[in-house]
């Protein structure tokens, strides 16, 4: 597992501090400073529940993987000693509180949350975590003409789903059987097997649009649970990772994602403040942690590709969301001072020191942290430190939690030193925020290019094209029948041509 160890979770544990975000059936519209503010009251964790039709499914695994108590009994090996001279820190299992994680839980009308439980319960392969997102499921604000013409179906929008699974080969083989005509045809004769294969290319997800679930139109991703833990919480491709940085709808929870989920929300929290000037208001944060995930996206500079205005609408029509998200952990961090402006408004004032936004850097996933290193060990002129961290025998090591292990305390603490002198060096260079930027982009841009490629073969070549066209705002699918007929189709294979 990959966040079985207990290094690892002991390092996201404390890298949180955060997370233990009240659950409310409304969220507050207000949060002064001069009351307990929805921040505060986001902040305390022991009455908190997940929110109505939420529920959070844990198996015995992922009890494991967090160090929680299940039903049964674990055979477990004795403890070795370690090795003599072997510094080693031990770490207890985490004790989270029953609502950890629980401001992820955004609630649903009951409308909503029934539309998205009966397209939940039509997949009889196993599903380990399940969230939907988009305008299907979340009001984006002034929308514009693009945004009218996403393809709907007769109970509104088309939805958005990403599940997590255990076993990909497995599960597209038993979906494949209860849902032939989700797959292309050449995806169907390939098997279960090609199709993992394939669904690993890019950001790790296979995805099936224009699928017709009772009324609903929906557009399904399946990804890994493995792939999934490891974007959440190193942004390997920030495909799956930027989505969930913006509010989501659980479909079906898990324990060991919703902790990478929250190491995740902590992330993009500390990227903005990074990224954000000492005075900022509630509105310029968000957008900042919505936008991390669009920067290198092709699609957002391709003509049609993306609406320009999609951020904004995005954390306009949702800030009750975005606050629900992220109010705790502002709190957590106690470096951001917040006061109200006017009603419901709210201006923040954040610690800009080169002590604190060198932990903030220090403190980054992991991939983005390498990058980062890489570039500034790459020109070690610019100051000693980089210098210094280059020369080092582990310059070339990025760590989740450096020294946690290490044969010589003394190498250890050194290292420890050299690193923090890096990130306050790093962090004071004027041209910090553009490296970082640059590659958020870098992160980004492949894993985007490649699986919009793949998408012909996942998809086939009608739904691809019918998803292009869709979003290019062009082109109706009406349009797309008139096409594939002038090419000499008949009407029934048209039709079959345009949603197969």
């Amino acid at each position: 597992m990959i966040i079985g160890t207990s290094e690892r979770i002991a390092g996201v544990t404390r890298g949180l501090g955060v997370a233990r975000a009240q659950s409310e059936d409304k969220v507050p519209l207000a949060f002064s400073a001069r009351s307990p503010s929805w921040y505060e009251r986001s902040a305390r964790m022991g009455r908190a529940r997940p929110s109505q039709g939420a529920t959070l499914h844990t198996s015995a695994k992922c009890r494991r993987d967090l160090g929680s108590s299940g039903t049964g009994t674990t055979r477990r090996s004795a403890p070795q000693a370690p090795p003599a001279g072997l510094r080693t820190t031990s770490f207890p299992p985490p004790s989270f509180p029953e609502a950890f994680g629980a401001n992820q839980m955004i609630p649903l009308s009951s409308d909503l949350n029934r539309r998205l439980s009966n397209i939940h319960s039509s997949f009889r392969a196993p599903i380990r975590f399940a969230f939907a997102y988009g305008s299907g499921v979340f009001k984006q604000s002034d929308a514009g003409p693009e945004h009218s013409k996403r393809p709907q179906g007769p109970k509104g929008k088309m939805i958005d789903v990403v599940m997590a699974v255990a076993h990909p080969e497995h599960w597209h083989s038993v979906n494949m059987k209860q849902h032939p005509r989700h797959y292309p045809t050449l995806a169907r004769l390939l098997g279960g097997t090609a199709a993992a294969k394939a669904q690993k290319w890019g950001a790790g997800l296979w995805y099936n649009p224009y699928v017709k679930i009772g009324d609903e139109l929906i557009k399904y991703g399946v990804i890994s649970v493995d792939d999934l833990c490891n974007d959440l919480l190193d942004w390997d491709t920030l495909y799956v990772s930027g989505r969930m940085h913006k509010p989501v709808a659980m479909l079906q929870a898990d324990a060991r994602v919703r902790l990478a989920q929250q190491v995740n929300l902590t992330s993009a929290l500390r990227v903005a403040l990074l990224l954000l000037p000492e005075r900022f208001t509630e509105v310029e944060l968000y957008t900042q942690i919505a936008s991390l995930s669009y920067t290198g996206d092709f699609r957002m500079s391709v003509p049609g590709g993306e609406n320009a205005d999609k951020v904004r609408n995005i954390v306009l029509g949702q800030r009750d969301q975005f606050r629900r998200l992220y109010a705790g952990l502002v709190r957590s961090f106690g470096t951001v001072h917040i006061e109200e402006t006017r009603a419901d408004r709210f201006a923040m004032i954040q610690d800009t020191s080169a002590a604190t936004r060198a932990d903030y850097a220090g403190r980054l996933p992991l991939r983005l942290r390498e990058k980062v290193q890489a570039h500034y060990t790459a020109h070690p002129d610019a100051d000693p430190a980089f210098l210094a961290l280059s020369l080092s025998r582990r310059s070339d090591q990025v760590t989740r939690k450096p020294s946690a292990v290490s044969r010589n305390s003394d190498d250890a603490d050194a290292e420890k030193e050299r690193r923090k002198a890096f990130w306050k060096a790093a962090v004071e260079q004027k041209d910090f925020e553009r490296v970082l930027l640059q590659m958020i982009a870098k992160t980004v841009k492949g894993p985007a290019w490649a699986q919009s490629v793949k998408g012909v073969y996942t998809a086939g070549f009608g739904r691809s094209l019918r998803y292009v066209l869709a979003k290019v705002g062009k082109v109706s699918v009406g349009s797309l029948h008139a096409c594939y007929m002038g090419w000499g189709l008949s009407e029934a294979e048209s039709a079959t041509f345009c949603c197969d």
